[in-house]
């Protein structure tokens, strides 16, 4: 216990002063330390729920089982302050499903970064929220849990275990994993999580009772009133959040596999299966700090700052798509890849053709293109990447295909500036744009028209290196076709 208990105050925050000066015999410093981790409320820094979902990889004794107890006292006292609101019963129950002893480590990591999304949205919702047929608010949080879990999915040691556990195609994997979590989710299973972790609380808010003297003491035995409090409600309010919490599992299985279908779209068309690698986004920061590229700048500046709105008109593209949970659609937030007032709608005449810089394992039929002018500008894979602003974990370049707009009325686009796009993990690296791109719809597109993959004289690489090609279909046609 005393090695556990040192862990953990290594893990949530330095040592408490007075313990570390006390050759660490102050036990009321460290009752204070373990009241005050039990009054944290949930988890919401997302770098640190990935740490803390990294016990996939390598458990820290203790360290778990006390993010559980401070997650399911902050439950408590929310259901304590209000506990006609459903949307907070739907917290706790979110919260004990990672509680589950017989989930598998890496699974219930995963399940903790969707969950822990998911019980924010829950307490953002009213009293009728268990009522309604669709968390809405939901579903809408949930999207925020995949963009987490793609991160966390991107994670070096979690990419070694995946490769360990033979998880080809984990969002398919999870997926299947999470009906199967889905069906052991009842009332009782619930409680009985319940009654595991409040045992574990009630253990720790012993030490503090022991150790911290009578105001700590005091206050310890009025949070177990409160724990108690809700225990007795659990039954009957966990039964009426119950089938909600159920059909939103089974709606974090069907985004999976809509996740999964969209991390393998663009090689359902290929000659083979292999593809080549574009770097994680982790990996492209540790390479920029090893040695920045020269395509890259580390600034706070925004030469060509980003579009904010999402120009309309009809008969043009739809850069801002109205989407249900879970859809997905390539023109979502293109209009971001703009500079701000530099859009315009253009029609392309018949016969001109338009240039698209790919990789082998990118889609012919997709929505960035430029015209012959702008591709004959470019000279190097360092002038594509900095002026179009492609970070090499979306395109690892070095082919390229044409499309000629057939006879008729033309193709609608919309042209403009391309803004400068900072790294989604470190936003003072930026790719500085001011390029002229255009971007379409593909279901404009018509395959017949279309020109054979020609090189770029680039090279595959993304940072000066000599890419593996075996096995990859290089200056092979990869038309996307919509299942």
């Amino acid at each position: 216990m005393q090695d556990e208990f040192e862990n953990a105050l290594a893990w949530f925050s330095a040592a408490p002063v007075r313990w570390m000066q006390s050759a660490k015999q102050d036990l009321t410093a460290a009752a204070e330390w373990i009241w005050g981790v039990l009054q944290g409320d949930f988890n919401e820094q997302s770098t640190t729920a990935q740490t803390i979902t990294g016990m996939v990889i390598s458990m820290i004794p203790f360290v778990d089982q006390l993010c559980d107890a401070r997650d399911v006292v902050a439950c408590c006292k929310r259901i304590h302050h209000d506990s006609d609101n459903t949307g907070n019963w739907v917290a706790l129950a979110l919260t004990l499903l990672g509680l589950f002893p017989t989930l598998g480590s890496l699974v219930k990591g995963c399940g903790k970064i969707l969950f822990g999304y998911a019980r924010k949205a829950a307490l953002k919702t009213g009293t009728k929220a268990a009522e309604t047929s669709a968390f809405k608010i939901l579903d809408q949080y949930l999207e925020h849990g995949i963009v987490k879990l793609n991160s966390f999915l991107e994670r070096p040691e979690v990419q070694k275990t995946l490769k360990a556990l033979h998880w080809d195609n984990p969002y398919k994997t999870l997926a299947t994993k999470i009906r199967e979590w889905r069906g052991q989710v009842t009332v009782r299973a619930l409680l009985s999580a319940f009654d595991s972790i409040v045992a574990a609380i009630k253990e720790l808010l012993s030490l503090v009772q022991k150790w911290g003297g009578g105001t700590l003491g005091k206050k310890g035995f009025e949070l177990l009133s409160i724990i108690d409090g809700v225990r007795k409600k659990a039954d009957v309010m966990l039964g009426k959040v119950l089938k909600p919490v159920q059909d939103w599992m089974d709606r974090v299985a069907r985004r999976l596999n809509i996740e999964s279908d969209n991390a393998h779209r663009a090689y359902l068309n290929a000659t083979n299966p292999h593809c080549l690698t574009r770097p994680t986004s982790d990996a492209e920061i540790a390479a920029f700090k090893k040695e920045k590229p020269k395509w890259v700048d580390k600034t706070k500046k925004w030469v060509h700052p980003p579009a904010e709105r999402a120009p309309l008109k009809d008969g043009w593209p739809d850069l801002k798509p109205k989407l249900k949970a879970g859809e997905r659609h390539p023109l979502k937030d293109a209009y971001k890849t703009f500079e701000e007032g530099k859009i315009s709608s253009v029609t392309i005449s018949p016969g001109e053709t338009l240039y698209r810089i790919v990789d082998p394992g990118s889609s012919d039929n997709s929505i960035c293109w430029m015209r012959k002018a702008e591709f004959d500008k470019l000279k190097s894979k360092d002038d594509w990447r900095r002026k179009f602003a492609v970070w090499s974990g979306w395109n690892s370049n070095g082919e390229f295909v044409t499309y000629t707009v057939p006879p008729g009325k033309g193709l609608n686009v919309w042209e403009g500036v391309v803004g400068t796009q900072a790294h989604r993990l470190n936003d003072e690296f930026k790719l500085e744009g001011g390029a002229m791109q255009i971007v379409l719809d593909p279901d404009d597109l018509k395959i017949e028209f279309l020109g054979k993959r020609q090189s770029t004289n680039w090279g595959y690489g993304n940072f000066d290196e000599s890419a593996d090609l075996t096995g990859v279909p290089v200056l092979t046609n990869n038309w996307y076709v919509k299942e």
